[in-house]
């Protein structure tokens, strides 16, 4: 799925559903960016969701709530969900200031965040295992 001004585009790397937010996202981006972000929880050909906002510049509060909204469903689920940057300077910043960093999943790149929805996989199916055998 790629939007018209490729702001959001969906792929699959290492058996993770990859988002990419780029640019700049606001309130008029909010339905395709949940959008893409529901389609990657369900994704069951996949270990997990990495949003990729290493080429975001600017994001408002919608743009956050979207993210946060779709951490709480896959945390839900459970399935891994990763950000990785680098972060534009400004979307540091929103993190920072809405204490919203403390909360989730991030990474500085791309590569570590594959390694760590890879690693929070391999905990879920641990506690999930542990979870079903009778004592």
């Amino acid at each position: 799925m790629v939007s018209d001004r490729q702001r959001i585009d969906v792929t699959r790397q290492d058996r993770v559903t990859v988002v990419f937010f780029r640019d700049d996202l606001d309130l008029t981006d909010e339905a395709e960016a949940y959008l893409a972000l529901s389609g990657a929880r369900r994704d069951t050909g996949t270990t997990g969701t990495l949003l990729d906002l290493a080429g975001l510049t600017f994001a408002d509060s919608t743009t956050l709530n979207v993210i946060l909204r779709s951490y709480n469903e896959h945390r839900a689920e459970p399935r891994p969900f990763v950000l990785s940057g680098p972060y534009h300077p400004a979307i540091a910043r929103l993190f920072e200031i809405t204490g919203a960093g403390e909360a989730l999943e991030m990474t500085g790149s791309r590569h570590e965040g594959l390694l760590r929805v890879h690693e929070l996989h391999g905990l879920i199916g641990r506690d999930q295992t542990s979870a079903s055998d009778p004592q």
